[in-house]
């Protein structure tokens, strides 16, 4: 399995969004799975290089193969976003870049 995104995703500090997702065969095949369940986290960066802070989470909405969260970061700065969900059984993360100005 697979999801794909773009690489940044830039917001304003205040904006509260949906991040969506759609998780795919990487083989392009269409093969029958479901996802059991999902949730999300998101991590403040404190420093290139350095830890995160973990500043929210919650649970996903699942339809079919998408998977949908609302967020709203609460400092300007990088973020890293998580969806972590089960297929099978399995745990898959995926994790995307935001950019809050």
């Amino acid at each position: 399995m697979s999801i794909r995104y773009v690489s940044d995703i830039y917001i304003d500090i205040g904006e509260e969004i949906h991040i969506r997702g759609t998780v795919k065969p990487v083989c392009g095949q269409d093969i029958p799975f479901q996802i059991r369940s999902a949730r999300w986290e998101l991590y403040r960066e404190k420093g290139y290089g350095e830890c995160v802070v973990k500043e929210s989470e919650g649970d996903c909405t699942v339809q079919d193969h998408t998977l949908d969260a609302l967020i709203k970061p609460e400092e300007t700065g990088r973020y890293r976003f998580k969806f972590i969900y089960q297929v099978g059984d399995e745990t898959w993360i995926d994790v995307i870049r935001l950019r809050v100005n």
